[in-house]
């Protein structure tokens, strides 16, 4: 598996986790000029902007560890521009929130 399959694998167990928690997913990997939004999900009056990285071992250190800051100010430009897309159609959510969910898929080959 590549590292692209690995990423969209880990974004759909992402959206998944999501919706069992409650969450409405409103789109998947947004793109504008600014940059991408894995998943953008509501919940409640609550609008989520969620980076999912996934990682097949710890090796290098947690998933949210790559999500550097300049990643971080692409999403949030991405997600300014978002916001002012939709509130030009009339939706204004009640706050926003920056999320990352981690997704580890390891085998632990022989571990007992």
């Amino acid at each position: 598996m590549d590292r692209r399959e690995l990423g969209q694998m880990g974004e759909t167990i992402a959206a998944e986790l999501l919706k069992r928690k409650g969450y409405r997913i409103i789109r998947r990997n947004y793109r504008n000029k600014a940059g991408e939004i894995d998943i953008i999900a509501g919940k409640g009056s609550a609008i989520h902007f969620v980076e999912v990285k996934t990682r097949q071992n710890h090796h290098y250190g947690r998933p949210c560890e790559a999500v550097t800051e300049e990643k971080k100010q692409h999403i949030r430009k991405a997600a300014y521009l978002y916001l002012n897309e939709v509130k030009s159609r009339g939706y204004v959510p009640g706050r926003t929130s920056f999320d990352i969910m981690e997704i580890t898929v390891e085998h632990l080959e022989a571990a007992f």
